[in-house]
């Protein structure tokens, strides 16, 4: 097994990892990273891939039969990351604090790690998942899932599996933004589901908790408004405004405010040119940008 440094917290998830099957460390590995197997060892027969770094982690992997319970270690215990799951093959069941989904091949979990309790798997599952900061996700908490677009799933995990199989060992600037091309295509494997919220709220709160998830996934899109995001939602502007209404928001403001936390991500990472900034955040215009900016922060 090729893992990361253990040289403190900073380093101690960052890497390129490769479990063989049969490697006699990949339960140490598992549960360095959060996830405990209560079940036979001999049947679970778990290997994968992984890239991970600060904010940012991407895995292909494949089981047999097992249940594993997760408990995020606390350097990994984010709270404002995002999971979406992808189930490729095989079957299994995916337990969050909001209850339990029961997946199948195609389906799509987008899910808060926070909220993550364990999977188990009868038979085994082949799966892949792209984990990314969200800022809005605080107030996501529910776990969405449905069936992917075949072809939307394909070109992630062409690209997935590319990155896998040709990490760099010394990544370059360039692979931020290859970074960034994998959530955007995970973003889009989700907002091309019609997910469907796993526990029992009233429609208001689906709308809710979907047009959340609809922002966070197409905010970086100019076209992306108010009426679009009603539109792919299948309901009426004055409803999905009543639904974000009931939540203390408005989804021009949270639209505004993801825009603005990704313009602010792209200057810490030492962006300098406003104009590519304000065209990859969704602002139409350099000066709607630092009117944002202004207003909001002290970056400029």
């Amino acid at each position: 097994m090729n893992a990361p440094s253990e040289a403190g917290d900073e380093n101690r998830h960052r890497g390129y990892i490769s479990i063989q099957a049969g490697d006699p460390q990949t339960l140490d590995f598992l549960a360095y990273m959060g996830w405990h197997l209560k079940s036979s060892r001999e049947r679970f027969d778990y290997r994968g891939d992984i890239v991970i770094n600060d904010d940012f982690v991407v895995g292909k992997y494949s089981h047999g039969s097992g249940v594993v319970e997760y408990c995020a270690p606390e350097d990994l215990h984010k709270a404002d990351r995002v999971m979406v799951h992808v189930c490729l093959s095989g079957a299994g069941i995916l337990h969050t604090s909001t209850g339990s989904v029961a997946l199948a091949p195609l389906d799509v979990v987008r899910v808060p790690t926070g909220e993550l309790k364990g999977f188990e798997s009868e038979d085994g599952a082949t799966s892949m998942f792209v984990i990314y900061g969200s800022p809005d996700v605080s107030r996501q908490q529910e776990t969405l899932v449905g069936q992917s677009n075949e072809i939307d799933l394909g070109i992630l995990n062409a690209a997935a599996t590319s990155l896998l199989c040709n990490v760099p060992e010394q990544p370059s600037p360039g692979f931020t933004q290859v970074q960034r091309a994998l959530e955007e295509l995970a973003k889009a494997v989700a907002v091309g589901v019609d997910l469907g919220s796993d526990s029992d709220v009233d429609a208001l709160t689906k709308v809710y908790v979907r047009g959340m998830a609809l922002i966070g996934s197409m905010a970086t899109d100019e076209k992306t408004t108010v009426e679009s995001v009603a539109h792919d939602l299948g309901v009426s502007r004055s409803y999905l405004l009543r639904a974000f209404k009931t939540h203390g928001s408005s989804p021009s403001i949270e639209l505004r405010q993801a825009r603005l936390a990704n313009a602010e991500r792209l200057l810490r990472e030492g962006a300098a040119d406003l104009t590519a900034v304000a065209a990859q955040s969704g602002f139409s215009t350099v000066r709607k940008l630092k009117r944002a900016l202004t207003t909001d922060t002290t970056i400029l």
